[in-house]
């Protein structure tokens, strides 16, 4: 029986966890007197150093689709650009325990008299958890008209973060670039708290946009042997079989 509470509670757990519905907090911090201003040209940059180039790359497209959306213009390099913005996400860990109450069944009868009767018991059991912090930052660049040189000065800062249950860091950070797009370029003054669905418009384009890029793999591109290794791993497979060594 205990099997049995413990499955349910890790099933009621997980149906949380799992859910589709993501609560983004999100700060914006600014040094300009008003918010970027309308069809300015940004240019997204990648870092040079990242460990995985491919999925910022993807993140990048994501973000000059959002810029599109919100009237700015990307622009192909940073020299003809009013603004450099540059990213990082990431996911952090950490562990999670308490104890969650177990209720036993009971059993009752009935007494003509002094009416029902019910006995049971409530126990507690221990349980151990993953969270994962999932993040995003966002920066832009303005050129230092005040320098003969190429430096730059931070103009605004974007954070958005998300507690999950599960480290699906490549489909979470669509809330999060939604979330954080939703102040852009703006001081929110405080942290503010969206709550964003799966049916979210802005949701559905980014991650169609996503599955239109996705590339399949054609029956030319498909590994082929030729007769000889294919007569070795046959060769191979039957000596297996036999159990020949």
């Amino acid at each position: 029986m205990n099997k049995l509470y413990l499955i349910l509670f890790t099933v009621s757990i997980c149906a949380v966890g799992c859910s589709a519905t993501y609560t983004v907090h999100v700060n914006g911090f600014s040094k300009l007197d008003e918010p970027i201003k309308d069809k300015a040209s940004i240019y997204v940059t990648v870092d040079p150093n990242s460990q995985n180039p491919i999925f910022d790359n993807e993140i990048k497209t994501k973000i000059e689709m959002l810029l599109k959306e919100q009237g700015y213009v990307p622009a192909p390099n940073v020299e003809i650009s009013d603004y450099r913005l540059a990213f990082q996400v990431g996911l952090d860990s950490r562990r999670v325990s308490g104890y969650t109450p177990l209720y036993r069944p009971f059993i009752s009868f009935h007494d003509r008299y002094w009416g029902d009767y019910h006995f049971g018991y409530t126990s507690y059991v221990p349980y151990y958890d993953t969270n994962y912090d999932q993040w995003l930052v966002m920066k832009v660049f303005a050129p230092d008209r005040s320098s003969a040189s190429d430096a730059e000065q931070v103009v605004w800062i974007g954070e958005a973060m998300t507690g999950t249950s599960i480290a699906d860091l490549r489909h979470v950070v669509n809330y999060l670039l939604v979330a954080g797009f939703e102040y852009f370029g703006v001081d929110t003054g405080k942290q503010m708290t969206l709550t964003i669905p799966p049916d979210d418009p802005r949701i559905i384009r980014i991650e169609s946009f996503r599955q239109n890029q996705s590339l399949t793999l054609s029956p030319s591109h498909e590994p082929r042997f030729t007769r000889h290794e294919s007569q070795i791993m046959s060769n191979k497979l039957a000596e297996k079989s036999l159990g020949i060594s």
